[in-house]
């Protein structure tokens, strides 16, 4: 008996001692996306009746499922006319290899879905697209930072996007600098009034819609414009597109309607940079970021905004890509910047 026993015990500490030297389990080198669901308050009964439920795509970083650790939290928004998961590959990719050559810190990725009927509302609000403001920096941000192991503070959450997501990711971060403390804007517009593009959506804007079935009819630019309006010139008795129209067309052609040319481009980022300089919360970084060969929004609105936040004494980043087209740059510069400037 006392053999037996003896040999049991050699066993068991053999069983131990093996356990103790076996190579850790391996932690991932990938990320992970989870897509979930949020039904915003803000968005319901939008004119246009876009759903209130949205999907959103989150990126985990590599050790989320084997840490208890707590992470930063980027936002990211889509250009118009995109979906939610339209950047989910090369953002993964890019924070993948950045975290595993130690270039990066982990960090969460939420990609918002800004879409709607019209392509897109410019991450702005009004009763005919919803509210699309709160819906991001009151219900995501609190939705994400109750679901997911976020630092839930402002010094950890950081907003970026890329053209109508530029925009928005300027425009949020200018009005909400105590939800978000760090930006990163790409291919943006941000001074509406000098963007060519007025003048490029006039010349194809041929037909005044009256009705949904003329909206397949319109290109790109015109209907890109009357989005524009449907967030900023909103007209809840002027149906089915509840908006004034940004062009009429007179003697044949179409002429830009002066008052909402200035209602659009009084909601631009330019305008926001005024108001963020009189509110004490500032930005804890900022950055620009633009290639010079961008067909879609020429680089020069880049440089201006570059010029205005100099002026203006802001702090902030300009990097300009040679060679760089609309909204295909390197994703890898963006999530450093993000990196370095967020509290992790």
């Amino acid at each position: 008996m006392k053999r037996q026993a003896a040999l049991g015990i050699f066993v068991i500490a053999t069983q131990v001692l093996l356990l103790s030297c076996a190579p850790p389990t391996p932690q991932s080198t990938s990320g992970k996306i989870v897509t979930s669901t949020i039904t915003s308050q803000a968005l319901a009964n939008n004119l246009l009746g876009d759903p209130a439920s949205r999907l959103y795509d989150v990126y985990l970083p590599p050790s989320y499922d084997t840490s208890t650790k707590r992470f930063p939290v980027v936002y990211l928004l889509h250009g118009y006319a995109e979906t939610h998961s339209s950047y989910v590959p090369p953002v993964r990719s890019a924070a993948d290899s950045l975290i595993a050559q130690g270039e990066a810190d982990e960090m969460i990725v939420v990609f918002v879905d800004g879409s709607n009927r019209l392509g897109g509302a410019w991450y702005l609000g009004s009763p005919t697209v919803g509210d699309y403001e709160t819906y991001i920096t009151k219900e995501l941000v609190s939705e994400v930072d109750s679901k997911y192991r976020t630092l839930p503070s402002r010094d950890s959450r950081g907003i970026t996007g890329c053209s109508m997501g530029g925009d928005g990711a300027a425009h949020l971060a200018l009005t909400y600098p105590d939800v978000f403390s760090v930006a990163v804007p790409i291919s943006g517009t941000y001074d509406w009034e000098a963007d060519p593009s007025w003048e490029v959506a006039k010349t194809y804007w041929t037909v005044q819609p009256q009705s949904w079935e003329d909206w397949p009819k319109m290109d790109g630019w015109s209907q890109a414009y009357l989005a524009f309006a449907a967030a900023a010139a909103a007209n809840p008795d002027n149906p089915p597109f509840y908006l004034d129209m940004p062009f009429e067309i007179k003697n044949g052609k179409a002429q830009i309607v002066p008052d909402v040319f200035e209602r659009v481009n009084a909601l631009d980022p330019a305008h926001d940079l005024l108001d963020y300089l009189n509110q004490p919360v500032q930005l804890q970084g900022l950055m620009l970021y633009h290639g010079d060969a961008d067909s879609t929004v020429p680089v020069e609105t880049a440089r201006g905004f570059d010029k205005s936040l100099t002026q203006s004494g802001v702090p902030h980043e300009y990097v300009e890509v040679k060679g760089g087209e609309h909204c295909t740059l390197d994703w890898a510069p963006v999530l450093k910047f993000m990196s370095q400037h967020l509290v992790h």
